[in-house]
């Protein structure tokens, strides 16, 4: 098998950390009428519980350290069922993109561009994707990288104006004011809304050094992403109260449009907008990359750019399809609670199978 390039501590770190935040940055709300002031709390707890899984799928990759989770899948049970899978992947890539696009587009008219329709913002974002992915992976994740580290500065360089003035810890206080199955409940949609972490993975997987030995690159991620991402939602809870931050949407935005600078600056939103625009782009990368990576493994090399404008096409059409917040919000949400955890899941277990089948036929155990 070919030796594939390898990607830097920091790179796998940003990588995991947008790969987390992704869906979840609107859906996050999906959870709120259950857990009240304690959202940010499950928010925290659930991104944390995704970590079993991404130390299991990295567990699988040292035996095939080069590959995919997908090649592993297809040297232990054989093409037809590793092709069958893969197009369940594309497919959920494309749809978690289109998803995340047309929210997104969607809050760039309501704040910016209220005469633009939504697909010239999708051709556009779409069309800057196409053009990244001309690149080699390392360059694709050093890009992330950068958008990450602008984002979260842009974030928190906004938001950092709100204290102490406009945090209001009656908001806040009491953090349990519901019920544990309630936030059991919560925690549980969390886990399985981020486990769009677990698809890139899959992929990413054959560029990390030694995974198993490195885990805690990603794990680090993880937990990074569950810090800044429960912060986040504290804030707005404290600057909004929570009965206000769980019936809009785009709450970031809201809030940051209550802050004021001195005298002369109300309204800090062009910050966090920046922010929602660098993990837009940064998602749309991750999940047409991830496609286009799949699509070759089922077609092979041939063509490989006719692939990736396959892809970007696939990802237009159906955010086209779409085109609406609400339609996108629900079926992001369905996504997130009924089909992201369980399809790794499923995959995790036939890879498990697929190395036992390995081991079987070559009486070697991997070290």
């Amino acid at each position: 098998m070919i030796k594939k390039q390898k990607l830097t501590r920091e790179q796998i770190f940003f990588s995991t950390f947008l790969g987390i935040i992704g869906n979840i940055v609107y859906i996050h709300t999906w959870i709120s009428n259950d857990t009240n002031r304690a959202s940010w709390l499950a928010s925290f707890a659930g991104i944390l519980a995704i970590i079993p899984f991404a130390l299991w799928l990295m567990y699988i990759s040292k035996f095939n350290p080069e590959g995919t989770i997908f090649d592993t899948i297809k040297q232990g049970i054989g093409k037809l069922p590793n092709c069958l899978l893969c197009i369940i992947f594309i497919t959920l890539n494309v749809c978690i993109s289109a998803t995340h696009i047309n929210m997104f587009a969607e809050m760039l008219r309501v704040f910016v561009f209220q005469n633009t329709p939504a697909p010239v913002f999708m051709f556009i974002m779409i069309l800057i994707v196409f053009l990244i992915l001309y690149s080699d992976i390392t360059t694709i994740c050093k890009l992330i990288e950068v958008l990450t580290v602008i984002g979260l500065i842009n974030y928190f360089s906004c938001f950092v104006f709100a204290f102490p003035k406009m945090i209001n810890i009656k908001y806040i206080i009491p953090i349990f004011d519901t019920s544990l199955p309630r936030l059991i409940s919560g925690l549980i949609f969390m886990t399985s809304a981020s486990s769009e972490l677990l698809l890139f993975l899959m992929v990413i997987v054959s560029n990390i050094p030694d995974p198993f030995k490195h885990r805690s690159w990603v794990i680090s991620g993880i937990i990074s992403s569950a810090v800044v991402f429960s912060l986040a939602i504290l804030i707005i809870i404290a600057m909004m109260s929570p009965e206000i931050a769980k019936r809009i949407a785009f709450g970031g935005v809201n809030a940051a449009r209550l802050i004021s600078v001195g005298t002369y600056i109300y309204g800090l939103e062009i910050l966090v907008i920046g922010t929602y625009q660098f993990i837009a782009l940064g998602k749309i990368i991750i999940c047409m990359y991830c496609s286009w990576t799949s699509l070759k493994r089922i077609f092979g090399e041939k063509r490989p750019h006719l692939q990736l404008a396959f892809t970007a096409l696939a990802i237009f059409i159906t955010a086209i399809l779409l085109n609406s917040y609400t339609k996108s919000y629900f079926f992001a949400v369905f996504l997130g609670r009924y089909i992201l955890l369980p399809f790794s899941i499923l995959v995790l277990i036939l890879a498990s199978i697929s190395v036992k089948i390995r081991r079987n036929r070559t009486g070697s155990v991997a070290k």
